[in-house]
């Protein structure tokens, strides 16, 4: 199976000082890259995920390595976090936030978060606790309500002709895959002769995940439980999207403002992993 490669790995495994029967918590699990070399080094991993697909895909490659002793896989979403934490009842030293979906999720069909998804525009991690879908949101929103998601979390530029372009190609027939989706906003692009260097429905389908998902409110709620963590527990985020990296600065900058300077990856992960490229590092420890 070809498994999600993970971003910044040994940059996160220096941050999070990892020491044998020590544990730390993978809020984040995906495919659970990060997790397994943490696991190598003797680390005890609670890894939190909150798509069953990304846990049965993470614990059956964790046992297929013999790692599974001191791994201990839970479904939930990090905004549980408080949760989890009481749950393990033990210090924490160290816990990892990467933001980004695992590829595996953004390849696949009848999930909607793929360009070529012929299936689906759903993008819901968790279907069978969450209701708002993407579809919902580009076929009923209003222009207004449009507008809102495109320019604050897409921050596209063109936004008010491609709302008009999505809503009457909407009228004619309704938007059921990302493949549709995608090819809406990339025909835009090209009957105006804009140029883009990355796809350019890159910003609109992120935009619709994170509303659907509601990932800045709950990357707000999170940051605010790590501060009742216990002391010296080291707390890493991986964002990809500038919103978040934003507050997750400005939280930083307010509480611990003497923490590391943000990485990014080096050239050389950028050129084997593209998915690596907008990726920022931040840390810091808790006091």
């Amino acid at each position: 199976m070809d498994y999600h490669q993970p971003v910044l790995l040994s940059e996160t495994i220096t941050a999070l000082e990892v020491k044998p029967n020590c544990i730390y918590i993978d809020a984040t699990l995906g495919n659970g890259g990060h997790t397994i070399e943490i696991l190598k080094l003797g680390g005890i991993v609670y890894g939190i995920d909150q798509d069953p697909t990304n846990l049965e895909i993470a614990s059956a490659r964790i046992k297929d390595l013999g790692l599974e002793r001191n791994f201990n896989p839970i479904k939930s979403n990090f905004t549980e976090l408080t949760k989890v934490v009481k749950q393990i009842n033990h210090p924490i030293s160290g816990i990892l936030f990467d933001l980004g979906l695992s590829s595996g999720q953004q390849k696949s069909q009848g999930r909607g978060f793929s360009f070529n998804d012929e299936l689906s525009l759903d993008m819901r991690l968790d279907s069978t606790i969450q209701t708002e879908t993407a579809e919902n949101i580009i076929n009923t929103w209003s222009y207004e309500e449009l507008y809102d998601i495109f320019t604050k979390l897409a921050q596209e530029k063109f936004a008010k002709p491609l709302i008009i372009k999505i809503i009457s190609e909407r009228q004619h027939l309704p938007i059921k895959t990302g493949q549709r989706l995608a090819t809406i906003v990339r025909e835009f692009y090209s009957q105006r002769h804009i140029h883009s260097s990355i796809d350019p429905s890159t910003k609109v389908f992120m935009a619709l995940r994170i509303t659907v998902n509601q990932e800045f409110i709950n990357l707000k709620t999170v940051l605010n439980s790590t501060l009742s963590l216990n002391p010296g527990c080291v707390v890493i985020f991986i964002a990809f999207h500038s919103g978040e990296d934003r507050f997750i600065k400005q939280f930083i900058r307010q509480n611990f403002p003497n923490s590391p300077k943000p990485i990014r990856p080096q050239h050389s992960e950028t050129i084997v992993n593209p998915l690596s490229r907008s990726a920022v590092l931040r840390s810091y420890r808790i006091i």
